[in-house]
């Protein structure tokens, strides 16, 4: 008779299990807020103009807790990413700093251009530094033809900025653009003697895993550092991820370092000079900023508690540390400028639902993953199913709370998931 009851009880974990397979899982949050931006965002809604399409992905303590398409985009397509490069940079160049000590002469965010290109060594431009130069406070011009240059290698296109007028003293003031970061990708690449991609590849993509990121712009011989990588909502969310987590990448075999916890603290760390004169910037009026990445909000006491890689045509990136959330817009179809509003409103949309987690018990609507504010016997179960499965990777609904009772869940299905359903079961919320 046991084994009956055995049988019986995983006949319907199967159906379900293959419901969830077919339909996607139900998480205990209301998404529905940020749904209904990024639709209204499809008509023109918190938008200057209509966002043709694009992706959305969160992350919440490593797991995907919402993943959809809009309009003419679809899952998992490629996107421009423009100047959300710069924080795939950051990353390359923090590698590159983790990597010093074994390298014929140190690099750190205070080496100087000139140590490595010999060519910045005249004048006000020989103590031009690798912080300043991917804080936008090296005095470059905004704009060069060596960046986009398709017949100069990444060496030679430093050599050209090296020879061209300076806008500003170094140091001296926040002008946003690419030609700085350009320079200091050259100087990374002399110090640890092998070409960016590859240090890219070694680095960052083989890690993470990345499949589909890579530098598309100019050309695999003057790769443009600050704005010619191309990606989706999934592989760059999963560097987000990455950096989130002080530079460890929970992989399928386990959890894996890809940086030192000191490189990405620098990586958030503001380098840009507090109260800098501004020239330009695409956020109006800030200048905070770290390594490759904008520092866009700070508590009331100033502690960082979002960051954001943002690009021209639309796509972005994010970290809301204080939720411990990475959410990820895919498209290259419109501007920044334009889902600079939008994107502020998910993400608080975001925030709110991962607070205001929905009753643990309500599991299934109709007996299929979702919710349809009540509890009752197919809730239970549902949950029942799950906790026989007892794989939060295959079928996380049992997954409702931490070790501690709270929610949401941390990965794990036990004896804390099951004492929080039948306390939310028996109060039916």
């Amino acid at each position: 008779m046991g084994s009956t009851r055995s049988l019986s009880l995983l006949a319907p974990a199967a159906a379900l299990l293959l419901q969830s397979a077919a339909m996607g899982f139900s998480t205990p949050y209301d998404f529905a807020p940020v749904t209904a931006l990024a639709e209204g965002a499809l008509v023109g809604q918190n938008v200057a103009d209509p966002v043709p399409g694009f992706e959305l992905r969160l992350m919440h303590r490593g797991r995907v807790v919402y993943h959809q398409s809009f309009g003419n985009w679809s899952l998992d397509r490629v996107a421009n990413c423009d100047s959300s490069t710069k924080t795939l940079s950051g990353g390359v160049i923090a590698a590159v700093i983790d990597a010093s000590p074994a390298l014929p002469r140190p690099f750190t965010l205070d080496s100087r251009l000139s140590d490595f290109i010999p060519a910045f060594n005249v004048l006000i431009k020989r103590n031009i530094t690798i912080r300043q130069s991917f804080s936008h406070t090296a005095g470059m011009a905004t704009g060069s033809t060596a960046v986009s240059s398709r017949t100069l290698t990444l060496q030679q296109a430093a050599v050209q900025i090296a020879g061209e007028p300076l806008e500003f003293l170094p140091g001296s003031t926040f002008s946003y653009g690419g030609v700085s970061m350009h320079a200091a990708g050259a100087a990374a690449e002399a110090a640890a003697g092998i070409p960016w991609n590859t240090l890219f590849q070694q680095r960052i993509a083989g890690p993470l895993g990345l499949q589909i990121t890579q530098y598309t712009l100019t050309t695999p011989q003057n790769p443009r550092i600050a704005g010619g990588a191309e990606s989706n909502a999934q592989e760059f969310s999963r560097f987000m991820e990455m950096l989130r987590l002080g530079g460890i990448h929970n992989g399928p075999s386990g959890p894996v370092r890809v940086l030192s916890q000191q490189s990405v603290n620098q990586i958030f760390t503001r380098q840009s000079p507090l109260g800098i004169p501004i020239a330009n910037t695409p956020l109006t009026g800030v200048s905070d900023y770290g390594v490759g990445v904008w520092l866009d909000q700070r508590s009331a006491s100033g502690n960082l508690i979002g960051a954001i890689a943002g690009g021209a045509r639309g796509f972005c990136s994010w970290v809301d540390f204080d939720d411990e959330m990475v959410g990820c817009i895919s498209t290259d179809t419109t501007s920044f400028s334009n889902i600079e509003t939008l994107q502020y409103l998910i993400r608080a949309a975001a925030e709110q639902a991962i607070r205001n987690p929905a009753c643990l018990a309500d599991l299934v609507a109709d007996g299929a993953p979702g919710r349809d504010g009540t509890v009752d016997g197919s809730d239970f179960i549902a949950f029942i199913n799950s906790f026989a499965i007892g794989d939060a990777d295959i079928d996380p609904a049992a997954d409702i709370c931490d070790a501690g009772g709270t929610p949401p869940g941390d990965g794990t299905i036990d004896g804390a998931d099951f004492v929080a359903f039948i306390n939310a079961f028996a109060a039916g919320c």
